[in-house]
């Protein structure tokens, strides 16, 4: 019976967590997340504008934005139809009609010192050889500059620091912790009123699933947002991660993403043997110390069997009508094995139940039945076992200070 109940178990953890994972995509819209002070006190982004939402780009014009003429004028000036772009793909940069009301001189083609006039804005400019191309490759992102400019939202709040630069780059557009003063979390900017969502400006896969992987290579989340940068120590770290903010893992990852590690068909670092979801249990109820150098199993193993109706604290829809433990004939009557393996190893039991699953049976006063957990000559041991741990006697008996005059 041990046996069927225990590879029970495991069966229904692997059928399970293809519905559980992370708490995938039906949390994604109510997903917890961090006090705004928090992500305030995080470093800023210390890798800078990534290689993969904003491929490498080539820019053979030239245009110092510090030059007192150029920061006179509005932004729209020279970069014609800014304010009415809806697509990242559209091409801003200046034309020529937009730079000659200034530099007339210097676009008369028939004038003396063309590579010289020329050369002032084309960067690379000679006389009889090719121009110098620009390539902007399209940003990776959604994004309407029409939608931002009707909301009020100013050009140098996203391309922050371009009115100082002698050459606009890659560095001047917009990063992700720029956009969360609107698109974090409620608290974390002045008026947190657009989507928090991340398909809202990332591109996405056919399935609604974040498009992650470029030839570029694979976007990484930042650190500082709520620790899901995927480094060395993310093995470890990703438990705690899943269980605050599965919408947000949902927004990249599926419910195969979260089996083929965990039931063994793929093993990052071998942590587990194959199928482990199944020969967990044995290895529990060995009370293995390696177990608890990775999962708090307090609190690990109680959500995961409470979530699957595998323990006592269930909620009663989800809770399991498969029996766990053995005959009440040997396990709480006869033999009495809760007695033992209770002894053995407690945190195993605490994984399913709380103090109060004891003391239903084993508490006094009226609060329990009565039943004695202890055996035939307790008392003589009773008074070395009250100064060691008051507090365990205390639960059922109450009042220490009588229970001290009782024991020998």
């Amino acid at each position: 019976m041990r046996l069927r109940a225990s590879l029970l178990l495991g069966a229904t953890l692997a059928a399970a967590l293809l519905a559980v994972g992370l708490g995938l995509r039906a949390g994604a819209a109510g997903q917890a997340r961090p006090p705004a002070a928090a992500l305030r006190e995080r470093p800023p982004d210390r890798h800078g504008p990534s290689p993969i939402v904003y491929p490498p780009q080539r820019i053979a014009i030239r245009m110092d934005h510090s030059l007192d003429a150029h920061r006179q004028l509005r932004c729209v000036r020279c970069h014609q139809g800014a304010g009415l772009s809806q697509r990242a793909r559209d091409l801003l940069l200046p034309r020529e009609a937009s730079c000659a009301p200034c530099h007339d001189e210097e676009l008369d083609r028939d004038g003396p010192d063309r590579e010289a006039r020329c050369g002032t804005c084309h960067v690379g400019y000679t006389e009889g050889a090719p121009p110098a191309v620009t390539d902007l490759p399209t940003a990776r992102l959604r994004f309407s500059h029409r939608t931002h400019v009707e909301r009020g939202v100013r050009c140098r709040t996203c391309h922050e620091g371009v009115e100082r630069a002698g050459q606009a780059d890659r560095r001047h557009l917009p990063r992700m912790r720029q956009c969360f003063e609107c698109h974090g979390p409620e608290g974390f900017a002045a008026e947190a009123s657009a989507s928090g969502r991340c398909e809202t400006c990332h591109l996405t896969r056919p399935d609604g699933v974040l498009r992650t992987r470029f030839a570029e290579g694979t976007m990484n989340p930042p650190d500082w947002l709520f620790g899901m940068r995927h480094d060395h120590e993310w093995l470890v770290r990703h438990r705690w991660v899943a269980a605050d903010q599965g919408g947000a893992c949902a927004s990249c990852h599926q419910e195969s993403d979260c089996a083929d590690c965990h039931d063994g068909r793929v093993r990052p670092r071998r942590v587990h043997p194959g199928d482990y979801l199944t020969t967990h249990v044995a290895e529990a109820r060995r009370d293995q110390p390696r177990c608890q150098s990775c999962h708090t199993t307090a609190r690990f193993c109680t959500e995961c069997h409470a979530r699957l109706g595998l323990a006592s604290i269930a909620a009663p829809d989800v809770r399991s009508a498969a029996p766990y433990h053995p005959p009440a004939a040997v396990w709480t009557e006869g033999p009495n094995l809760h007695a033992l393996e209770a002894q053995r190893a407690m945190n195993a039991c605490a994984s399913c139940h709380a103090e109060r699953d004891c003391v239903q049976c084993h508490g006094s006063l009226g609060i329990g039945a009565g039943v004695s957990p202890h055996g035939p000559g307790f008392a003589s041991q009773c008074r070395a076992a009250l100064e060691r741990n008051p507090r365990a006697c205390a639960t059922c008996h109450g009042d220490v200070a009588a229970l001290r005059g009782r024991c020998l």
